[in-house]
């Protein structure tokens, strides 16, 4: 079982030049894992547990932001829908918050944003998966307004 987690590991490190449907199937197959490992969490601190957040895990979330930020620069490149890379950049966005949560005072209500995170991932996994490979299907704007800006949000994960 560990190595099929290493592999998954593995295949989230392919950076923005390799992003494609493939790297979105990959990313969605991770957020399903992650989704297990937090609802595992949330269950030992419902029991009374303290929460322990291990090095593993937050690397996996920080990949996770990472590659949801490659992804948005994929679907900017290949002029995709504009907010499909609007989410991807919330997305990474959000996993940065929720790190930097874990990381100084990790609580239920993180993991619970995470949570969420993960099972919105997986269905927009499929979306990015879906997306029209012919620019000009489906409406690229520029001018569409997005909460996170690309590069700030390529930046704040490096």
């Amino acid at each position: 079982m560990k190595r099929l987690f290493t592999s998954i590991f593995l295949l989230l490190l392919p950076l923005s030049a390799q992003a494609s449907t493939e790297l979105a199937r990959q990313w969605g197959v991770e957020a399903s894992r992650l989704s297990g490992a937090t609802s595992e969490m949330m269950l030992a601190v419902d029991m009374g547990e303290s929460l322990a957040v291990t090095d593993e895990f937050a690397m996996d979330l920080y990949r996770f932001g990472r590659t949801s930020a490659d992804l948005a620069v994929w679907i900017d490149d290949t002029k995709g829908p504009n907010d499909l890379g609007c989410i991807f950049r919330g997305m990474a966005d959000e996993a940065e918050t929720q790190l930097s949560s874990l990381e100084t005072r990790p609580e239920r209500e993180t993991l619970r944003r995470l949570s969420s995170l993960f099972a919105d991932a997986e269905m927009i996994a499929i979306a990015a998966q879906r997306r029209s490979p012919t620019p000009g299907l489906l409406a690229h704007t520029k001018t569409a307004s997005c909460a996170a800006d690309p590069k700030a949000v390529l930046e704040g994960l490096r």
